[in-house]
C-alpha cells in the first residue's frame, strides 16, 4: 500500500469559506473550490476563482501546494527506487522528473452536492498515469550490480562504507534510474478510470475542509506505482 504523503496536511487549517444562508451557492463554490485544489496541487495551475472560495488564500499560498505535493511524490519516488541516502542533486533531478509527469495529470471533476447532513461531496474521475510500471523490475538489482562493479568494489567493501562515500554510488544508482524513467515518458499511458469521492465536512461556524480519506485515495492513484490500474 503507498504511504499517504500528508500532501494536503498543511491544508487542514485552510477552509472553505461558504455561507449557508445561501445554498444555491454552497455546491458550485464547492466544486470551484476542489477543481482549484486539484488544478494547484498536481499541475501548478491556479484560478483566481479558487483563490476567492478560500478564506485567507493567497496566490503565494496556492502555488506552494504544487511545489509541496512535488517534492513529497520525489521523495516517495525515490523510496520507491530503493535510493538510500538523496543528494541534493538527487532531490532535485526527481522533482524536475515527477512535475514532468505530474504534467499529465487528468482528472475530472463532477458537480458537487450538498448533502442533508449539510456536508459535501463530490466525484472525481481520475486516470492514472502509468510510466513507473515500464521500468522492468530487475531493472533496479541490474543498475546497482553495474554501478558496484563499475566502481570495483564487493558487496563486503559496500557493507564497510561510511555514509559518504556510499552516497556516491547511491547517486550514480538514482540519476541512472531517473534517466531511464525519463526516457519512458514518451511512452507514457494512462490506467482504467477511477472515480474518487471526495467529501467536504461542515463545522459549527459554516466552514468545510476536505476529508483526508478521499484525498489519500486520490494520491494514491493519480500516479500509478505498480501497474494496478493499467
Amino acid at each position: 500500500m503507498r504511504a499517504w504523503k500528508k500532501v494536503f496536511a498543511a491544508a487542514a487549517a485552510v477552509v472553505l469559506a461558504l455561507c449557508l444562508t445561501a445554498c444555491q451557492n454552497t455546491a458550485k463554490d464547492a466544486t470551484v473550490f476542489i477543481q482549484g485544489e486539484l488544478d494547484a496541487t498536481y499541475l501548478g495551475e491556479v484560478s483566481q476563482k479558487y483563490i476567492d472560495v478560500v478564506e485567507g488564500m493567497t496566490q503565494a499560498d496556492a502555488e506552494a501546494k504544487f511545489d509541496y505535493n512535488v517534492e513529497a511524490e520525489a521523495q516517495y519516488l525515490l523510496g520507491y527506487l530503493g535510493v538510500e541516502l538523496p543528494t541534493d542533486a538527487v532531490y532535485q533531478r526527481a522533482e524536475e522528473l515527477v512535475g514532468q509527469i505530474y504534467s499529465h495529470a487528468k482528472y475530472t471533476v463532477a458537480d458537487a452536492e450538498l448533502l442533508k447532513s449539510g456536508d459535501i461531496a463530490a466525484e472525481v474521475t481520475v486516470s492514472p498515469i502509468e510510466i513507473i510500471p515500464l521500468m522492468p523490475d530487475e531493472l533496479f538489482a541490474d543498475t546497482w550490480t553495474a554501478v558496484k562493479q563499475e566502481s570495483g568494489v564487493s558487496d563486503e567493501e559496500v557493507a564497510l562504507m561510511s555514509d559518504e562515500e556510499y552516497q556516491v554510488l547511491d547517486e550514480e544508482y538514482a540519476m541512472r534510474l531517473l534517466d531511464e524513467l525519463e526516457g519512458l515518458m514518451d511512452q507514457l499511458s494512462y490506467g482504467e478510470d477511477q472515480v474518487i469521492l471526495l467529501q467536504m465536512k461542515e463545522d459549527e461556524d459554516g466552514y468545510y475542509t476536505l476529508v483526508d480519506t478521499g484525498m489519500q485515495k486520490l494520491d494514491e492513484v493519480m500516479i500509478d506505482y505498480t501497474g494496478a490500474y493499467a
